[in-house]
Order: structure tokens, then C-alpha cells, then sequence
């Protein structure tokens, strides 16, 4: 197997998480290093005992051909631009599954997609471009996720949902069968979504309910 160069995209609580676990599953027998990782200074900068060259602002880093960027903004408002203006800059985004994770044969995922640890996605799911599975999360038979959704740990999304783009699921979000969730909707953590969700709307607690 080929080794993967890494390119970090983002600087925050998710730039670690994702580094911590590159590097766990490099332990596992991936592949793999990380070269640096490319974020703004007015958005902060990782901390120096990651020990990850910073490589530039989003707007001046050059990718090299070798580059496999990932892409570590949990934001969906702020991860969408920043996507493409990388790609405008000829950024190749990989995806990273952590070994732990299972993904079924029949699934289908992005590019730019981030699964970390346990998480699942199981048979005929659809995983679009940039889209987070944090830890624990799964993604039931036949669902959609759709590009630049962030899941967080713990989220359980069931068989048949579709979710629109730029979501945000809060910690332990639950979402039952066959609903759906709306463009750049928010449910809070711990919400059992019970009735399909507009979008641009932000819902919380169990049953969920507007905020």
C-alpha cells in the first residue's frame, strides 16, 4: 500500500481529534504521515506539541500533486467555502476511515469525507463530498447524508432518512426512519428527531422541537 501524505485542513477541536487518530491508525499499520496542516491565523493555530508544521493560510497554501488534504472543519457554514476555495487552489481531497470504522461494501462515500473511530455506515447508505462522522455515529440502511454535514459522536441516524447539506448534529442526535432533515438545519445533541425538519432550522431535546 501506497504511503498517504495528510495535509490538515482547519486548526480547531476537530484538527486534533483528526491528527490524534491519523496517528493512531498509523500505530494500526496505515500507511501514512502528516505533513502540516493549513488554517488561518485570525481562526487560531494548533497548538506546538502536536508537532505539525503549519503550512499557510487557506488562501496562500500551494497543494502539492502528493498532497492528500483532509478535510477537519466541523462547522458546515465555514467548511463549505473553505472546500472551495482549496479546490479552486487544486487541492486534492482523500477521505480518511480509521480502521475501527466499518463501512458496508454497497455504500458509497465522497470525497473529502472524515469517518473516526466505531463509527458504521451500513448497506446502500450514500455519504456525499465533506461530509464528518465523528466517533460512534452510524448511518443506517439507505440513508443520505448530504455534502458538508457534520455528525458529531454517538449520532444514530436510521434506515431510509435524508439528510440535506450543511447539517449539524449535535452529540447523541438520534433521527428515526424515513424522515428527513433540511439544508443547513441544526439538531441539537441528545435530540430524538421525530418528525421531519425544514430547513435553516434548528431543533433540540426529545422529542425534538424548534428552538
Amino acid at each position: 500500500m501506497d504511503q498517504r501524505s495528510f495535509v490538515i485542513v482547519g486548526a480547531g477541536a476537530l484538527s486534533r481529534e483528526v491528527i490524534s487518530w491519523i496517528e493512531h491508525a498509523r500505530e494500526l499499520g496505515m500507511p501514512a504521515t502528516i505533513k502540516g496542516y493549513v488554517a488561518d491565523p485570525q481562526h487560531g493555530l494548533l497548538p506546538a506539541h502536536y508537532n505539525v508544521p503549519w503550512l499557510g493560510g487557506f488562501s496562500e497554501h500551494t497543494p502539492a500533486s502528493s498532497d492528500e488534504h483532509i478535510m477537519a472543519i466541523s462547522n458546515p457554514l465555514f467548511k463549505r467555502p473553505v472546500a472551495e476555495q482549496m479546490l479552486a487552489r487544486q487541492a486534492v481531497f482523500g477521505t480518511f476511515i480509521h480502521p475501527s470504522a466499518v463501512v458496508a461494501r454497497t455504500a458509497r462515500l465522497g470525497r473529502g469525507c472524515v469517518v473516526l473511530p466505531h463509527a458504521m455506515i451500513s448497506a446502500d447508505a450514500v455519504v456525499e463530498d465533506f461530509v464528518t462522522l465523528n466517533a460512534h455515529t452510524s448511518i443506517g440502511h439507505d440513508s443520505r447524508i448530504g455534502q458538508h454535514s457534520n455528525l458529531s459522536a454517538h449520532v444514530d441516524i436510521t434506515g431510509y432518512v435524508q439528510v440535506g447539506e450543511a447539517v449539524f448534529f449535535g452529540s447523541g442526535a438520534r433521527v428515526l426512519p424515513k424522515l428527513s432533515v433540511g439544508d443547513n438545519a441544526k439538531v441539537g445533541a441528545g435530540a430524538v428527531v421525530m418528525r421531519s425538519v425544514p430547513a435553516n432550522v434548528t431543533v433540540y431535546t426529545a422529542p425534538a422541537r424548534r428552538l
